[in-house]
């Protein structure tokens, strides 16, 4: 009975959550099927005038379309074979990582994965759920000899006749909620340090056994990388900055044949896998606290509670969290022969205000969320 009771809850809670749609097949697909309307129109226009066929330019864009959408399904259906191949998940203690290792190691990948201490609750169970081909090793992104040691130990432990790397999911993720004002800068130089500069050293060490088997790496970033939000500055700053980070690495890895590819999930497809209310409560506390007493009588104590609790509510006090979407995402990005650049993994409110913020005047994104 509490089997079912919890099957039911599951399913009225992924009923409830706004529905997220599979944009990495819109994304890939929008570009082609227009630049097949264009060559139908100006080809008919050219049959026609030179009367060499009476064909109409809609007659031409359905032949295009099926071909082209045929060739695109074809090589968007395309595979690596995980066998082995080695996979690097940092931040694998967090909730998004343990699942992510388990995916990839049913899979069939050598799965490496880094966790801030190797003797935990969480190693333990990874070792208990996953295969043999499981290794746990101690990655902490702000420690050089954390990352040095990984490397080292990764090179000394490839399945035979793999000579690289084939993928590193930059996973990692450290989030503070608190306004400009009452933020201090440790907080802003912590989150600096674990989501930007963290992705960024591990990236670099990780690059020259990545290019040995022409692999790839994944950035976990998030909407919060296009879409700015309140009390959030510390976190979408730098995201702003891996965002940034993932295109210059793609522009130079071009040459080598190394894919760089950016997860961004959104608030709905992550809900509380980033965060926990009674730490980001008790952080934003002593961040009140810390602010000079002007300035907390210029808020008010109230405005504080308010603020806070309303603002993490979505993420902490929302429905359970449904990972498919984002997990579906990041196994795309690691076993796609042809990844994309970008998978989004948000529903359709968050895709059309990143669409109104990219592509129209930032005024028409101000006017229609203030």
């Amino acid at each position: 009975m509490e089997s079912k009771n919890k099957q039911d809850k599951d399913k009225g809670s992924k009923l409830d959550r706004p529905e997220e749609l599979p944009w990495d097949v819109v994304d890939r697909c929008l570009l082609p099927v227009l630049t097949a309307h264009a060559l139908a129109v100006i080809l008919a226009f050219i049959l026609n005038t030179l009367r060499i066929s009476q064909v109409s330019s809609w007659t031409l864009f359905f032949w295009f379309t099926a071909i082209t959408l045929a060739t695109l399904w074809f090589y968007h259906n395309l595979q690596v074979t995980a066998a082995g191949k080695t996979v690097l998940v940092t931040g694998a203690d967090n909730r998004l990582g343990q699942v992510i290792v388990k995916q990839l190691d049913e899979v069939g990948f050598t799965v490496f994965a880094g966790m801030k201490q190797k003797a935990c609750a969480e190693a333990g169970r990874l070792k208990d759920q996953c295969s043999g081909r499981l290794h746990v090793l101690q990655l902490d992104v702000t420690k050089e000899e954390d990352i040095i040691a990984a490397r080292d130990y990764i090179a000394a432990n490839l399945p035979d006749g793999t000579e690289g790397l084939w993928a590193v999911i930059n996973n990692e993720q450290w989030a503070a909620f608190g306004e400009v004002e009452w933020v201090p800068l440790p907080v802003f130089r912590q989150a600096a340090e674990i989501n930007l500069l963290g992705t960024i050293r591990v990236s670099q060490v990780f690059l020259p056994l990545v290019r040995k088997v022409k692999g790839r790496i994944v950035n976990v970033v998030s909407v919060l990388g296009h879409v700015t939000a309140p009390l959030q500055a510390p976190y979408c700053t730098v995201k702003y900055g891996v965002e940034a980070f993932s295109d210059c690495l793609r522009s130079e890895m071009r040459r080598w044949g190394v894919d760089v590819v950016v997860v961004e999930p959104g608030d709905y497809t992550t809900g509380k896998l980033w965060y926990d209310d009674t730490k980001l409560l008790q952080q934003a506390k002593e961040m009140w606290e810390g602010m000079p007493e002007e300035s907390r009588q210029d808020y008010g104590e109230h405005y504080f509670e308010y603020t806070i609790r309303r603002n993490l509510e979505p993420y902490t006090k929302g429905k359970e969290t449904d990972m498919a979407p984002l997990m579906r995402s990041l196994q795309d990005a690691v076993c796609r022969t042809f990844p994309l650049q970008r998978y989004t993994a948000v529903t359709r409110a968050e895709k059309i205000r990143m669409l109104i913020l990219n592509h129209l005047p930032r005024s028409v994104h101000d006017i229609l969320y203030p």
